[in-house]
């Protein structure tokens, strides 16, 4: 059986960020099984498309990319 072919990407996230992926993962986490970043992302990822198809929370989504967006042009000013 083939492997299946996985997309890369890679993205800039804030040290904030950072940490709140950590704080997830441990969250996550059991002493069975270790919850990588990686699975917070695609986790976030499926909630969130998950939600959009059910019409739920998109305000508060664009809300947050609004705040995102205004972080991001602090870094810039920087």
């Amino acid at each position: 059986m083939a492997k299946k072919e996985k997309k890369r990407l890679q993205v800039v996230i804030s040290e904030e960020q950072d940490a709140l992926l950590t704080r997830a993962a441990y969250a996550l986490s059991s002493p069975e099984r270790l919850v990588s970043k990686s699975e917070v992302v695609r986790l976030a990822i499926e909630k969130i498309a998950r939600e959009l198809e059910e019409g739920k929370a998109k305000e508060e989504l664009e809300a947050l990319l609004k705040h995102l967006k205004a972080e991001e042009g602090e870094g810039l000013a920087r």
